[in-house]
């Protein structure tokens, strides 16, 4: 390696080439006079103080600064000298404890800056630095991180800690995500009293979650039902022992939880399809009942109210405040109104229902006929539907019209007298 890519590397001796040139163009000019001699002292100080402040203190020589969020950490050789914070409202206990400011418990003392930069007797002091390796969780996505730190964040992170091959109750193998938000609140305990606090947290959450796995069935895991119970259970078993090292777990999410087995993972998809699909043919049945169910009492209200001299909005009025007045009050009409409609739906292909509305009690009226009517509705259809009969979409017969031979018929009132009807 050469020399000058040795000094481009060398923040220090950059440093140190600076303001030697500021000391040699000092000396100079102050051969020339007094005024020579101010200025060139002048300018070896403001050389001096530039260096340390752009060059030196973000890297930790001589000086460093304190950043908004983080704890910085000062050893002496291998062994814990001093830590200091800068967050809003938090301060330092004498135990090295994230506290808020005004806490009734001893405190340490704010050290002294200039500029902001906060001096060290370096190279004997110097700012403690440190290999960490993680997994990075944001905006849904995975990132492994392995960087070189010189500070200690205090403010909370979200980290991703994967789980493979978790064994259920019944020996099925899951993969699980979690994101697993924590903080540092106490930097010393953080850095000094375990190895690598994030890779235990880490490997604990997954032996808390794998415990957890095992005791429960492959059905209930997979489908995430127990999602709050995991999140109980594993801030149970490691809360404690986090906390003991200075770190504090705010929130625990499970973020996705797979078959490992890929055979198991398509069976677990089809199922999911098959359900979805099932429940997707239920709710167009029912919706194609309601309509047929509306568009048949339409056409019933028409004729009752043709037939009783009301007219069509003052019975549906009435009809809001009595749901039961069509089969009671207009019992004999309703009857006749709701066979022609039958009859005429079975002359149009339908199939036919006969709807016994249970005489003049009024047990088939209102909302009560109308559920009656909706589930008679829905087993024909399914029943067809077995058989491999088509049926013609419910739009077109529900607004199959009285012809006018039948209309008259009803409005005349013969059909009073006949009793088939």
């Amino acid at each position: 390696m050469s020399i000058k890519e040795v000094v481009e590397k060398s923040p220090f001796l950059k440093g140190i080439i600076i303001i030697a040139l500021a000391v040699v163009m000092g000396i100079v000019m102050g051969t020339t006079g007094l005024v020579g001699l101010i200025l060139g002292t002048f300018l070896v100080f403001l050389a001096t103080v530039l260096v340390l402040y752009l060059m030196w203190a973000p890297v930790g020589i001589f000086a460093f600064f304190l950043e908004e969020g983080y704890a910085k950490i000062v050893v002496r050789g291998e062994s814990f000298h001093e830590a200091y914070i800068k967050t809003a409202g938090k301060v330092l206990s004498v135990n090295y404890d994230v506290v808020d400011e005004g806490a009734k418990v001893p405190l340490k003392e704010e050290p002294s800056t200039l500029f902001g930069m906060v001096f060290l007797f370096w190279p004997f002091y110097r700012v403690y630095t440190y290999k960490q390796k993680w997994v990075k969780f944001k905006d849904g996505m995975k990132q492994k991180r392995e960087e070189v730190l010189n500070h200690v964040l205090l403010m909370a992170y979200v980290y991703y800690v994967e789980v493979l091959n978790a064994e259920t109750y019944g020996k099925i193998s899951v993969n699980m995500g979690i994101a697993v938000e924590a903080k540092i609140v106490n930097p010393y305990k953080a850095m000094f009293m375990i190895k690598d606090w994030n890779a235990a947290m880490t490997s604990w959450i997954e032996g808390a979650t794998r415990d957890f796995v095992s005791k429960n069935s492959y059905e209930e895991i997979i489908r995430g039902d127990l999602a709050s119970q995991l999140k109980a259970h594993i801030l149970k078993q490691i809360s404690d022992d986090l906390r003991n090292y200075g770190v504090v777990i705010v929130e625990l999410t499970v973020i996705h939880i797979e078959p490992a087995d890929k055979e198991y993972e398509e069976a677990t998809k089809a199922q999911v399809i098959e359900a979805r699909k099932r429940e997707a043919t239920i709710t167009r049945a029912r919706a194609d009942a309601e309509k047929e169910s509306i568009a048949r009492m339409e056409s019933v209200i028409f004729m009752v109210a043709a037939s009783s001299g009301q007219k069509v909005d003052a019975l549906k009025a009435e009809l809001l405040k009595n749901p039961g007045a069509l089969s009671t009050k207009y019992r004999v009409a309703y009857e006749a109104a709701m066979a022609l409609v039958n009859k005429n739906m079975a002359i149009a292909g339908n199939s036919y229902l006969e709807i016994n509305t249970g005489g003049g009690s009024g047990s088939g009226g209102g909302s009560g006929f109308n559920e009656m009517l909706t589930a008679i509705v829905a087993a024909n259809k399914i029943l067809n539907q077995g058989q491999g009969q088509q049926q013609k979409p419910i739009e077109k017969s529900s607004k199959k019209k009285i012809n006018k031979k039948e209309e008259d018929y009803l409005l005349s009132g013969n059909w009073l007298d006949d009793d088939d009807e």
